[in-house]
């Protein structure tokens, strides 16, 4: 879901090319995976046990509805009933979150999990002061919250506060979601002590916390912005910026100047979108001789490097990719269709002066 301000539809660069039922792109290797398939089934399961569609809902006529509302850009119709809502996360999230997870544990985001102020942990040490806190603007889909989930696991922390923020109300497939996630899969009665004793949750109840907030983020003052974003120490903004920036450039780069007013120093954003000319923000209408294409990369430099940072540097840039790739381990099985993930990624982190 797009983040504040409209939902996510489903990405023109997960097409049939790169689903897990098509064949794998031979023009570029497979990229390392972060974390181990046992995992990524896990998180899978736990999506299916999140959102069961018995045979009163029909799981693929909800989901071919939201598809075709998406398709028409008719945002209110696409999320009007707790069903659609469930369909999504079924059918888009868990892929995403399965991309996003590949993302939060690759090494250079690792400092972003492991290297803050309040604590020091490795891999192996878990973290044993405050919790790591996040904040998800447009993340009430779940992709995001599973995939933070996965990194308390993976780097053992002692808990990660996740606060999905979105303009759609998600707050009970979030609940649903939270459980499964930290709720063991269920086991038959027949199952043997060995089986019983081995049988764990992806995460564990007290390591992951998860609240939810409805609002537009375009339309947020900055005082309510500052109640939602102060004191985080990631801001995630995940295949959404681009959407924001179509919706109004100069209401984007006023809710990243605030942003930039608002999170602490030696906090972090992160950036996840479309590659390429899929995340490009047209400025000017229809046969406008003024009418120019801007990448969405150029216009979040921009904002946060040159007009944020004034005299003083206000973000540090610590990684920039145009292209990478999250590609599917064959040996998953889902009940639905998942697929690659292509992406950029901007990861900055605050420094300076505070204002």
């Amino acid at each position: 879901m797009a983040p504040g301000r409209k939902p996510k539809v489903p990405s023109r660069t997960t097409t049939n090319q790169t689903s897990r039922k098509g064949s794998q792109s031979t023009q570029e290797s497979p990229e390392t995976v972060a974390f181990p398939v046992e995992v990524q089934q896990m998180l899978l399961d736990a999506f299916r046990r999140a959102f069961p569609f018995d045979e009163h809902h029909d799981v693929k006529a909800a989901i071919q509805q939201v598809k075709g509302r998406l398709f028409l850009r008719d945002f209110t119709a696409a999320f009007s009933n707790q069903d659609y809502l469930d369909a999504y996360a079924l059918r888009w999230s868990a892929s995403r979150a399965l991309g996003y997870s590949d993302v939060f544990l690759h090494g250079d985001l690792q400092e972003v999990w492991l290297g803050g102020a309040t604590s020091v942990a490795t891999a192996h040490e878990p973290q044993s002061t405050s919790a790591t806190t996040v904040a998800c603007i447009g993340g009430g889909g779940g992709a995001e919250v599973a995939a933070c989930a996965v990194a308390a696991r993976s780097y053992s922390l002692s808990k990660v506060e996740v606060h999905a923020i979105d303009i759609a109300d998600w707050s009970n497939c979030l609940t649903k979601l939270e459980n499964a996630l930290s709720t063991p899969p269920p086991l038959s009665a027949y199952a043997s002590e060995r089986l019983k004793a081995a049988n764990k949750p992806l995460v564990m109840r007290d390591q992951l916390e998860v609240r939810f907030s409805q609002h537009d983020i375009l339309s947020v003052t900055k005082t309510d912005l500052r109640d939602l974003l102060g004191g985080v120490h990631l801001c995630t903004i995940m295949f959404a910026l681009n959407e924001l920036f179509s919706t109004s450039i100069s209401r984007t780069t006023a809710f990243l100047l605030a942003l930039t007013d608002i999170m602490q120093l030696g906090s972090w954003l992160l950036v996840v979108d479309s590659p390429g000319s899929y995340s490009e923000v047209k400025l000017g209408q229809g046969q406008d001789a003024r009418t120019k294409q801007y990448p969405m990369k150029w216009l979040l430099d921009h904002t946060l490097l040159e007009v944020a940072s004034d005299e003083n540097s206000k973000w540090k840039k610590h990684v920039a990719d145009e292209s990478r790739w999250f590609r599917l381990n064959p040996s998953l099985k889902y009940t639905m269709e998942l697929e690659n993930m292509r992406y950029q990624i901007h990861l900055y982190q605050r420094i300076g002066e505070a204002r």
